[in-house]
């Protein structure tokens, strides 16, 4: 008898091996043995293949278990903000089209990516929605909630929502929560590919500091961004930072860091009067997906900044207009 899987490829093992009925384990065979059909061997087979069958038989699951996403497990995968109506709206249709089709949906790999007739039958709808969208900014929107519900649905009952690995190697009890200065706020600019990731290491900031000290923001997700510039619509453009590298530039350490001539080792207990803290934003992605977001930054920045401007222009004429009228 085979023993219980402990591994994923004991686990790739036990799918390939076709188990006889215990009747032909006690039958002896009568006469000569019978020529052997040209199958594989048992043992040799690919690690890989059979690694990435029992990943994708581990990870499969049946979205329609579970209906639509709710807010409230929306915000227990590391976000306060509500669901953003885009994703729901993709999530809808997903499971719309898994009830037209009559079969569940299956998951595999990293990223919760979609397998089998499933996959291809979505992919061309989804193709067919995105090039009737008008303008870029609505194709990223809806690239980027494609990419968040597939997770989302594909994760389910499968992944710890708050430390994002599987619920056997759940890592919360591991972690010591801690406040940080109230001073500062990080903001994780997270690009979809990354979110529900096993191997991100961006959410350890919420799972240390918490999810308001450490706010979640999805590339393309309008309503999330709108809530991280809003934010810093508060704080003033003094307040805001991007810790992007620069190839042209040295390394410092944190003591080294300067904003505005202000120094992180002087004038804290200023800075916590004024109220409002100093915004970092973290960009979380590959080398190539981290470009797309600071340049997404940088578009949104210079029109904050012409914002900033036009309002305190407005401020100057009406205050002018204020003191030309009282001489009258």
């Amino acid at each position: 008898m085979l023993a219980r899987p402990t591994s994923i490829r004991s686990l790739a093992f036990h799918r390939r091996l076709p188990l006889p009925h215990p009747p032909a384990l006690l039958r002896r065979p009568q006469g000569p043995p019978p020529c052997p059909t040209p199958t594989r061997s048992l043992m040799v087979f690919s690690a890989e293949i059979a690694v990435e069958e029992a990943e994708e038989e581990a990870l499969s699951t049946g979205a329609g278990d579970g209906g639509e996403v709710s807010t409230e497990e929306w915000q227990r995968w590391g976000t306060s903000s509500p669901l953003p109506n885009v994703v729901s709206a993709v999530v809808r249709e997903l499971l719309r089209m898994e009830s037209l089709a009559g079969e569940k949906m299956r998951f595999g790999g990293v990223g919760s990516k979609l397998k089998g007739d499933f996959k291809d039958v979505e992919d061309k709808k989804h193709r067919a929605v995105y090039e009737t969208l008008p303008d870029s900014d609505q194709k990223l929107q809806y690239y980027s909630a494609r990419q968040i519900g597939c997770r989302l649905l594909g994760s389910r009952g499968y992944l710890c929502q708050k430390c994002w690995l599987p619920m056997e190697d759940c890592m919360c009890s591991k972690l010591a929560p801690c406040n940080l200065w109230r001073g500062i706020k990080f903001w994780l600019y997270m690009h979809p590919k990354d979110f529900l990731r096993q191997n991100n290491t961006g959410k350890l900031l919420w799972q240390v500091f918490g999810i308001q000290a450490a706010p979640l923001c999805l590339f393309g997700i309008q309503e999330q961004e709108d809530i991280m510039w809003d934010a810093f619509q508060r704080s003033g453009k003094g307040k805001v930072s991007f810790l992007y590298p620069n190839k042209s530039t040295t390394p410092k350490s944190v003591q080294d860091l300067k904003f505005d001539d202000l120094t992180l080792n002087a004038e804290c207990q200023e800075m916590e009067a004024q109220g409002e803290p100093l915004n970092l934003v973290l960009l979380d992605g590959t080398w190539s997906n981290s470009a797309a977001l600071y340049r997404r930054l940088k578009v949104r920045f210079s029109a904050f900044l012409i914002q900033h401007a036009a309002l305190l222009l407005l401020v100057c004429v009406c205050f002018h207009m204020k003191n030309h009228c009282s001489r009258f």
